[in-house]
């Protein structure tokens, strides 16, 4: 909003009001709704009668609302309403600002109750959600969550017409800020992967797609051998989701012929990372003989035999063989200056066990470098190993096939990460896997988000790549929603009226919103 006015005999402008840029299209909706009232008012009165109290986030919100809405989760979400027709409170509503928040700022309940729920765009939102409906969502979200798999799975089965035949699996541990076992059934110490020895902790695990897509989870006890978790998983994966036939990959920490016959028992196909010293001396000697080996290229070599009625696929790489000497290099470094600063005390100082197979004691609890032992280990560099029962690949692809467990690796790191899934706050079993439910449909949006970013090619666009200070790179889900948390709703009052309009889009929000096909909104969003 400007004001014209003569200085030097020149006419001049000068800006009483500002609310950004406004598509052409639009501007006139803005003027309509302020040139009403000029009527009974000049320039500076009506400046002194528009409000702007507050701003409130918007962008997140419209990309997930889209996202929820395509992936089937809004509808799920309404049919769940409709079965607890007794609820007081829109499931969907508190589920859609929940999921929003593991975006914005993922933090616990309470405090989204307390600090965010404000924050959030009243338009798409409702801010009068009670603290209770949040948590009474979570037990809905646990007592329905395998109809909840089952409906997203057929919905993008047959949105996308999706064909699962290759299964990805893997385990991750999620811990609790409290040492309390007594609580419930999940809670309990265990070998973590977070090395929190300290905090009770459940067994996470996750089922992707070939694409990194999630399909379902399970929770278990803390103090679960991830061996042990495969139980039943085939039997669930076929009747859940109808699938007759899938091939199942896991990485070694799954390995045992037990699970392996349980598979086989239940019509499913494995390829799985083998425990390459688990099994006889005679095997071993042939898995690192590379006159057995078939080359490749100059720098990849492939094996196959047979243990016991499954096919066995060692491979050797030069970039694996580097990584493996200088992860050994690095260790045998920090042994010798435990060592250099006191022998004796070495012994109790190295107890790790990557640590311990490099070591010896000599004398009176004297410590040293077991040289023949680093021989044996440094034989080994650069070899991996899969085992299946697959006919219908060839060796290159059952490895290219196993090599993909990166992605729910990766899946992890997003559900740990950004999502901050853990650590987690909830005492019963059933709020915990509630949580669970809400982290697996904020990750679904997620993969959904960055599978569509991946295929428009989108690039991170930033000033230091135009001037070439740093290298071009793919634009992330993250760098993405970053942008889009500046986007904000805000009320402009012009005496009674209220007029909502959107603020600028930055370049890389606007590219997300590209990518899955959604148009701008409007700079005025509402009247």
């Amino acid at each position: 909003m400007v004001e014209s006015y003569r200085e030097a005999g020149k006419v001049k402008q000068r800006v009483l009001l500002s609310l950004g840029r406004v598509e052409e299209n639009k501007l006139e909706e803005l003027a309509e709704a302020i040139n009403k009232h000029l009527e009974t008012a000049n320039i500076f009165d009506l400046a002194k009668e528009i409000d702007i109290e507050s701003t409130y986030i918007l962008g997140p919100l419209l990309v997930l609302e889209r996202m929820m809405e395509q992936l089937g989760i809004t509808e799920i979400l309404k049919k769940l309403s409709r079965d607890h027709k007794k609820l007081q409170f829109d499931i969907q509503k508190v589920v859609f600002t929940q999921v929003c928040s593991r975006f914005i700022k993922p933090v616990s309940k309470l405090d989204l109750y307390d600090n965010w729920l404000e924050r959030l765009y009243p338009g798409m939102i409702d801010q009068t959600i009670e603290l209770q409906h949040v948590y009474r969502s979570l037990d809905i979200l646990a007592q329905h969550k395998d109809e909840i798999e089952r409906f997203l799975y057929q919905w993008e089965k047959d949105l996308f017409t999706i064909n699962v035949d290759v299964v990805l699996y893997d385990l991750t541990t999620l811990r609790f800020e409290s040492v309390r076992e007594d609580l419930d059934q999940l809670r309990r110490f265990g070998y973590s992967k977070e090395m929190r020895t300290d905090c009770t902790q459940v067994v996470l695990g996750l089922l992707t797609d070939i694409n990194g897509i999630p399909l379902c989870f399970e929770v278990h006890p803390g103090n679960t051998f991830e061996g042990n978790t495969l139980s039943g998983i085939v039997e669930k994966m076929q009747s859940k989701f109808s699938i007759r036939r899938f091939i199942f990959i896991a990485d070694r920490g799954l390995f045992s012929f037990d699970n392996l016959e349980h598979i086989r028992n239940s019509q499913g196909e494995f390829i799985v990372g083998l425990k390459m010293g688990s099994l006889g001396k005679e095997l071993q000697e042939d898995f690192y003989q590379l006159d057995n080996f078939t080359w490749i290229n100059e720098e990849l070599a492939v094996y196959e035999t047979r243990v016991r009625e499954d096919r066995c696929i060692i491979t050797w790489s030069k970039s694996r063989a580097e990584r493996d000497r200088k992860t050994r290099e690095d260790v045998i470094e920090k042994i010798k200056k435990k060592i250099a600063a006191d022998k004796k005390k070495a012994k109790k100082l190295i107890t790790n066990r990557n640590y311990k197979k490099y070591v010896k004691i000599e004398g009176k609890d004297q410590c040293e470098l077991n040289h023949k032992a680093i021989a044996e280990e440094a034989a080994k560099d650069g070899f991996f190993g899969v085992i299946t029962n697959v006919t219908s690949m060839s060796p290159s692809e059952i490895v290219a096939n196993y090599k993909q467990l990166w992605k729910v690796e990766d899946a992890f790191g997003e559900i740990k990460g950004n999502l901050k899934t853990r650590p987690m706050f909830h005492w019963t079993d059933q709020r915990i896997i509630g949580h669970l439910v809400l982290c697996f449909l904020s990750y679904l949006c997620e993969a959904h988000l960055t599978k569509a970013l991946r295929q428009s090619y989108e690039m991170l666009q930033k000033k230091s790549i135009a001037n070439k200070v740093i290298k071009s790179r793919p634009l992330t889900v993250v760098q993405a929603m970053n942008e889009l948390a500046q986007v904000m709703a805000i009320p402009v009052k012009v005496w009674k009226d209220t007029i909502w309009v959107r603020t600028d889009i930055p370049t890389n929000a606007a590219s997300l919103m590209k990518a899955i096909g959604m148009r701008m909104p409007p700079k005025i969003i509402s009247k």
